[in-house]
């Protein structure tokens, strides 16, 4: 079960989410969101991680970015994965899994059929090197939402590709989101912020996160 905490900012608090035993961090390269994270403060970050004993992937996340932004953001931060919140293509993603691996976000309505599902999710789905991101869809946004999405729909989809969900997850709720869907793993990022204040996280609720998220057995988890 692996498990990405997104939208941190400083090294500090990315010191704490590996101290609470996240496998990935997930920095915001998107100037609209509240979570952005500029240049400088990026290499702050990365330079903070360098001093750690414990190492854990980096995802850069990016929204309709130019793939010589994202290219360079890879030599430039050490980034592990590329993770597209915005409108790519297939081709697109498909291009950029050979610089990294990819995970591609998966923005569905919260109400959704599996039948009406798999064909958004096939066409990235069957890509090398790429991994869903299931999030919910909000009109004018691209992740960071809070709102839950279908968990039956999310279960199909993670028994034929690598999936992982996304969504309103909290610490009171991972756990049985993680028993209805069995993913390859979760990402949260609203879920562990302090309450009203978008972008700063809450160290409690990220360790209470990682630790219910821990607790379940997967009985049929995702391929990888």
């Amino acid at each position: 079960m692996l498990i990405k905490i997104c939208g941190i900012k400083t090294g500090e608090m990315a010191q704490v989410v590996v101290e609470a035993g996240a496998d990935l961090i997930g920095l915001v390269f998107y100037p609209p969101s509240p979570r952005y994270l500029s240049p400088e403060a990026a290499d702050a970050l990365v330079s903070a991680l360098a001093k750690l004993r414990q190492q854990p992937k980096l995802v850069g996340l990016f929204v309709n970015a130019p793939i010589e932004e994202m290219t360079a953001a890879v030599e430039r931060y050490g980034l592990d994965y590329l993770q597209l919140s915005g409108d790519e293509t297939p081709e697109q993603c498909a291009e950029l899994s050979a610089l990294r691996p990819v995970i591609r976000a998966l923005r569905l309505p919260a109400r959704i059929s599996p039948e009406e599902a798999l064909p958004l999710a096939t066409p990235f789905g069957q890509i090398a090197n790429l991994t869903l991101l299931l999030d919910t869809h909000k009109s004018g946004m691209y992740g960071g939402t809070g709102e839950i999405g279908d968990w039956e729909a999310a279960y199909r989809l993670a028994r034929t590709f690598p999936v992982l969900l996304a969504g309103g997850l909290t610490p009171e709720n991972v756990g049985e989101a993680i028993e209805k869907v069995q993913p390859w793993g979760v990402d949260v990022s609203s879920g562990v912020e302090k309450s009203g204040l978008p972008g700063e996280k809450d160290p409690e609720k990220i360790a209470r996160f990682i630790e219910r998220a821990r607790r379940v057995k997967l009985s049929d988890p995702s391929p990888r």
